[in-house]
């Protein structure tokens, strides 16, 4: 199946905005976080490349964690969501021209 580019697009923003709500120390944040991993675990019957959804979830599951603490650290997350955002590309080639 393919996954069209505004699906691209918005997975990455979903990432990004986990860091901004870190960032806010929001209190929807594990909420958040929650519903994002139930998607992601459904993608992975949409797409063939199950380690990466995995590591994605991992990921997330982690962040989890990380928001329940009372000082997470964000410079740490800030490498990690942009880490899921290079996956995510990858994952979708995209950039690639071939």
């Amino acid at each position: 199946m393919n996954i069209s580019v505004e699906y691209v697009k918005y997975l990455k923003d979903r990432f990004y905005e986990t860091l901004c709500l870190f960032e806010e120390k929001n209190q929807g944040l594990s909420r958040y976080i929650e519903s994002f991993s139930y998607e992601l675990y459904g993608l992975q019957y949409l797409v063939g490349d199950t380690k990466t959804i995995i590591t994605l979830l991992s990921i997330l599951e982690h962040f989890y964690d990380d928001s329940l603490s009372p000082e997470p650290d964000i410079k740490i997350i800030r490498g990690e969501v942009f880490h899921c955002i290079s996956l995510i590309n990858r994952m979708f080639k995209v950039g690639d021209n071939t």
